[in-house]
Formats: C-alpha cells, structure tokens, sequence
C-alpha cells in the first residue's frame, strides 16, 4: 500500500510539472479578460520572466470565476505593490 501510494504521488508530481513546462512553452504573449470596468490586459510574456508558472497559476487553477476574479485581484495587487511596480489602481488594468 505504501508502495502504491509513492507511485501516486511520483506520477502525479511528474504530471504536474510536464503540464507547466507545456503550459510554459504554449502560452500566448497576451491574454485580455473583458470586464464590466473595462478589458484588462495581461502581458503573459512579461510576466514569464519574473516568477515561476506556479506563483499565479496554481493560485488560480480549479475556482470559480467570482473566487478567480478575487484571487488574481489580490495575487496581482500584492505583488505589484511588493515589487513597487505595476499597476496598482482600478483604471490601470481595466480599461474601456
């Protein structure tokens, strides 16, 4: 039982990483999320170059849109502010 339960979590481990290192590799340069403030516009390409997948995506993966719309709001905010960069107000993102 033991045995089978390291299997599990080596395969899924080694899933997890294949999928970010495709997901890496395959990620559009932009991505635009249309809002009722105003489109907000990621740059993808950017942001490849100053974390890891992981930081954003696993905080985002498997929630709903109200949850997701809260949990990139917070990532992305706490972030910006913490590197002193970034937009930090509402009409620096979404934009009509």
């Amino acid at each position: 039982m033991k045995k089978l339960f390291t299997l599990l979590i080596a395969v899924s481990l080694v899933a997890a990483i294949a999928s970010l290192v495709v997901a890496g590799n395959n990620a559009p340069p932009e991505i635009q999320y249309p809002t009722k403030l105003g489109t907000v516009t990621f740059n993808h390409l950017n942001h490849e170059n100053l974390t890891d997948c992981a930081s954003c995506h696993s905080a985002v993966q498997g929630i709903e849109a109200k949850q997701r719309k809260d949990a990139f709001h917070d990532l992305c905010l706490s972030c910006h502010k913490e590197q002193q960069q970034g937009p930090t107000s509402c009409k620096d993102c979404h934009v009509k």
